[in-house]
């Protein structure tokens, strides 16, 4: 049985994909920052798979030593490490950056882009030595140039993501580990409704194309998984929210109904 470990999976579209490995028969370790989050993912997943095949770990993916502990806790219950998502990140409130206290935007990039790259480093090595294995680097907002205003140090961090995981991925093009991205677009989260719940009035427009676009997080996850297990190719990117799809919601809009924010509210 193959093994895949998840950083941040505790919540959002991490726990999604914590469940949908486990659902498609592989085992996973997953992480959070505090054993109290790590202690209320165990119970969400406790009686619905055997207890053999998954574990959890507390993790600053900030720290490298903290990695390594990740990496050698899932090797040491499962053998090996087949997939390594780099899915752990943090976003702040819709704020112009010049507003923002520095040590919430320092977060941000610490975390996105200093932690992926640790993360990265520790689990590419390890899988250079077993022989094989698949690291995978979660895009977000950002990633493709766009941006929304507010979100500036998150959008960022998730472009210094793609260049990261582009460079990289040629740097290791030809060897027994492959390196890619996964992008599930907009997924509707903790993160994503923060700034929503806080003042509905003003995220009219936000709202809008939520409901257009954005999905949750158990719709996009078992694709996300099932094409990452599937594949073979170095430097791929993996994507749910493809412009063909964008533009075919778009069109529809007008005669659709689709509501899939008011229950998050």
């Amino acid at each position: 049985m193959k093994t895949a470990v998840v950083t941040g999976g505790t919540r959002g579209i991490g726990a999604a994909l914590v469940r949908s490995f486990l659902e498609s028969g592989w085992n996973v370790a997953w992480s959070a920052t505090t054993e109290s989050t790590l202690e209320r993912s165990l119970q969400l997943i406790e009686g619905h798979y055997e207890k053999e095949r998954y574990a959890a770990f507390r993790c600053d993916v900030t720290v490298e030593a903290d990695l390594i502990s990740l990496w050698d806790g899932a090797q040491k219950a499962f053998g090996s490490v087949d997939i390594w998502v780099n899915n752990a990140g943090l976003s702040s409130d819709q704020t112009p950056f010049h507003e923002l206290d520095p040590g919430i935007f320092a977060r941000i990039i610490d975390t996105n882009v200093k932690g992926l790259m640790l993360a990265t480093h520790v689990a590419y090595n390890r899988m250079l030595a077993q022989g094989s294995g698949a690291i995978y680097n979660m895009e977000g907002l950002g990633s493709d140039g766009r941006r929304i205003t507010g979100l500036t140090p998150y959008g960022t961090s998730k472009r210094a993501v793609r260049y990261f995981t582009d460079a990289f991925a040629a740097e290791v093009n030809g060897g027994p580990v492959i390196v890619g991205t996964i992008s599930p677009g907009m997924v509707l989260t903790d993160m994503t409704m923060n700034q929503v719940r806080k003042d509905p009035g003003k995220s009219r427009n936000l709202i809008r194309i939520y409901n257009i676009l954005a999905n949750e997080a158990d719709t996009v996850a078992p694709f996300l998984v099932s094409q990452m297990t599937a594949n073979r190719k170095n430097g791929a990117k993996i994507s749910w929210l493809t412009n063909g799809k964008v533009l075919r919601r778009f069109l529809l809009a007008p005669f659709s109904r689709r509501d899939i924010v008011s229950k998050y509210l």
